[in-house]
């Protein structure tokens, strides 16, 4: 697996995540308001719909998430207008 590949599909779990209306807690909708733990978790969940990553993707402590046999992955949220 290609990590253009891979990071294409975070970026298309992001997107379904921003889009879905659910709001994180009290905030408004969308992937902002969202902690780096949860938005891996619904970044894992949405890969593990897509049949290629065989419901294998799966959050860590370190590295925030692994894709067993292809991938271990760190993220970092940066919010430049606050937040």
């Amino acid at each position: 697996m290609e990590l253009r590949e891979v990071l294409q599909d975070v970026a298309d779990a992001m997107v379904r995540i921003d889009k879905s209306g659910k709001p994180f807690r009290t905030f408004q909708p969308g992937v902002g308001p969202y902690g780096e733990p949860q938005l891996v978790k619904l970044i894992a969940d949405g890969l593990n719909q897509i049949p290629k990553y065989h419901n294998s993707a799966r959050t860590k402590r370190n590295p925030d998430l692994i894709i067993p046999n292809e991938w271990a992955m760190e993220f970092k949220i940066t919010r430049p207008f606050g937040g």
